[in-house]
Formats: structure tokens, sequence, C-alpha cells
């Protein structure tokens, strides 16, 4: 009352390929929900250093848009009159978004290039572009009016160290974009140009 060494064998191959399936489908959903762990963290992060760009614009008398590094840089100043900005905003693909060089709301919004699931050979976290443009859109009215409006763009990125069917890094965007009208920037504006308009008369 045994098994023949063909049933053992063919037993041992069931056994086998129950086995490999289980740990296939387990390794597939562990990876799901690694990426789906640093997806929640880009995700967070990109919603609230987008609300805190907006909210600084907001408050701001006077703003000024260059570039640095290859991203979009905003002065923010104060009062219109200010010489210096009281805040600038500029970004880094592996450190991002900086208000005047630290991590804004006093270290709280820290870029999640660091932390679980990250690192070598498993996924690299960065900012692939951050893009501050006026709207100039023709019909909005005047050019002051126009200037008051700005598109911002903030795009992150993650690649993991899992091929794809063509052999390749994969690797996944988080796009971010708000219209902002900068309504103390245009009253302030406004103001400005009307005085000095009654000053020369």
């Amino acid at each position: 009352a045994g098994m023949t060494l063909l049933e053992l064998s063919a037993a041992i191959v069931v056994v086998s390929i129950i086995a490999i399936g289980m740990t296939s489908g387990a390794q597939a959903v562990m990876l799901h929900y690694q990426n789906d762990t640093v997806r929640q963290d880009l995700r967070q992060y990109g919603n609230n250093i987008m609300r805190e760009i907006v909210r600084e614009l907001n408050q701001s008398q006077k703003i000024e848009v260059d570039g640095l590094n290859g991203f979009a840089r905003i002065k923010l100043y104060k009062y219109f009159k200010d010489v210096a900005p009281e805040i600038t905003i500029t970004c880094n693909s592996r450190s991002g978004i900086q208000f005047n060089s630290d991590v804004p709301v006093d270290g709280v919004l820290t870029f999640p290039s660091e932390g679980v699931f990250r690192g070598p050979n498993k996924r690299t976290v960065y900012i692939d572009d951050f893009v501050v443009d006026y709207n100039m859109v023709p019909g909005l009215g005047s050019s002051a009016f126009k200037r008051s409006y700005l598109e911002l763009s903030l795009v992150l990125a993650m690649e993991t160290d899992v091929m794809d069917d063509s052999f390749q890094p994969t690797k996944e965007q988080h796009i971010y974009h708000r219209t902002v009208f900068l309504g103390t920037s245009y009253i302030q504006t406004k103001i400005t140009n009307a005085t000095g308009i009654n000053e020369n008369v």
C-alpha cells in the first residue's frame, strides 16, 4: 500500500507547479503593494506642495518668474515695493520643491525620494519637470490682467527596476496642474499704476 515511483514523481511535479504559482502570485501582489505605497507618497506630496505654492502666491503683492537648473523659479515679494523677495521657490530633481532653499512648512513637506521600497535596485523617485508660465490666452482682457494668471505644472516620476515586455525599466509620471489667479498682485498693480498716473498729472 505505497506509491509507485511514477506516482511519487507526478505528485512532486504537481506540488512544484503549485508552489511556483503561489510564489509568483505572492511576488506580484507584493510588487503592486510596494508600487502603490510609493505612489501614495507621491500623490500626497504633489497635492500638498501645490497647495502650499498656491497659498504663497495668493499672499504676495509681486511675483517674478524665471528659471534655474532647468526648472522654473518663482520669486515672491510680500510688498510691491520690496527689492528682495521674501520667498524664492526653487526645484531640485532629487530634493523636491524648496522655499528659500529649505523644505517647505518648517521641514514637513519633504520630497519622498527616500523611504521604504525606494533606493538602489528598487525604485527611484524624482521631479521630472516644474513649469510656471503666464496664461497669455487671447481674449482674457488687458495685459496686466493676463499676467495675473499663472499656469503651474509639476511632474513627479517613479522608475522601478522591474522590466516590462521590452526589457526596459518601467517609468510612470504623476502630473499636477494648477491655474492660479494672482488677485493680490493684480490689485496691487492696479493701485500702483493708478497712483503713478495721478502723480504725473
